[in-house]
C-alpha cells in the first residue's frame, strides 16, 4: 500500500513533535534524581562563565499541562567555584538526592565568584523556562546568606516573575521594599548572628509591609549565621506555603 501525502506529512510532523520534547524525555531515566548541568546562559556580561548547576525533576507519572512549580535556590559564599559538589552541604542539595517525591523542579546554580547578578541570573530563568516543564505562574526563589541577598535583588529586579521569596541570614536594600509588596516572603535570621547584623533584615521586612506588602520575619533567638539553615530547609510546611502561592500578575514581556 503506498503511502499519502498527507500521512507522510503526518509522520514528519509526529518526529518534529518528538525531536521538540526530546531534551525533557532524555532525562525521564533522571527524574526523582540531582543531576549535574551546564547552561547556554552565562553568569556574566561577557559571555565567559556559563551556568553549571544542579537540577531535580520529580518523579511522577505524567507532567500536568499548566507544568510543574519551580525552585530556585541560591547557596552562600562558602560554596561559590565550578565544584558542584560543593553544593550538597546545605538547602534542598542536601536532601534531593535521598527522596523522589518533592514536588518541585529545583535548580540550583553554582556562583562562580563574586556577587549573584541578577541580569545573569534573569538570563538564567529565561532558559530554564524554556527547557523544562515549569509553571510560569509558581516560581519561587530562596536563598541563604550571599545567596539570600542575591535572591532579594534578583526578586526585586523583576517581581513579576516570583510567587514566593525565602531569605535566610541576609538582607538587601530597603529600596527594593516597594517593589516587593505584592510577593508572599518569609524571612529567617539568628538573633546571634555575628556575620550578618538582624536589624537591616528587620528593617527591610518592616519597609515592605508598611508598603502594603506581606513579609514574614522569623528571628531564632539561639540561631546563628549557620545554624538555622537545617531547620529552615528541613520544614516540610514552607514547602506546603511555596505550593500554595502563585504569581500576582503573568510574567511580563521580556525586553530585548
Amino acid at each position: 500500500m503506498k503511502t499519502s501525502i498527507v500521512e507522510r506529512k503526518r509522520g514528519l510532523a509526529g518526529v518534529l513533535f518528538l525531536a521538540m520534547i526530546l531534551p525533557f524525555s532524555l532525562r525521564a531515566t533522571e527524574r526523582g534524581k540531582l543531576v549535574e548541568a551546564t547552561a547556554v546562559s552565562t553568569s556574566d556580561e561577557a559571555g565567559e562563565m556559563p551556568w553549571r548547576y544542579l537540577l531535580y525533576i520529580p518523579e511522577l507519572a505524567e507532567v500536568p499541562e499548566s507544568g510543574l512549580p519551580l525552585l530556585i535556590f541560591l547557596h552562600g559564599r562558602s560554596l561559590r567555584g565550578n565544584d558542584l559538589k560543593k553544593l550538597h552541604r546545605y538547602g534542598p542539595p542536601s536532601f534531593l538526592r535521598k527522596r523522589t517525591d518533592f514536588p518541585f523542579i529545583t535548580i540550583c546554580p553554582q556562583l562562580p565568584d563574586g556577587s549573584w547578578p541578577s541580569a545573569g541570573l534573569n538570563r538564567f530563568l529565561d532558559e530554564v523556562l524554556k527547557r523544562y516543564p515549569v509553571d510560569k505562574n509558581r516560581v519561587c526563589l530562596a536563598g541563604v546568606s550571599l545567596g539570600a541577598a542575591g535572591a532579594w535583588e534578583f526578586a526585586g529586579s523583576r517581581p513579576e516573575r516570583f510567587a514566593a521569596l525565602v531569605t535566610v541570614c541576609a538582607h538587601g536594600p530597603v529600596s527594593l521594599a516597594p517593589k516587593l509588596n505584592q510577593l508572599p516572603i518569609r524571612a529567617f535570621h539568628g538573633a546571634k548572628d555575628d556575620i550578618v547584623p538582624l536589624a537591616p533584615h528587620q528593617a527591610l521586612v518592616e519597609a515592605i509591609n508598611q508598603a502594603g506588602g506581606n513579609a514574614i520575619l522569623k528571628i531564632y533567638p539561639e540561631g546563628d549565621h549557620g545554624n538555622i539553615i537545617v531547620p529552615v530547609f528541613s520544614d516540610e510546611e514552607l514547602y506546603q506555603w511555596m505550593l500554595a502561592q502563585r504569581a500576582a500578575a503573568k510574567e511580563a514581556p521580556r525586553s530585548e
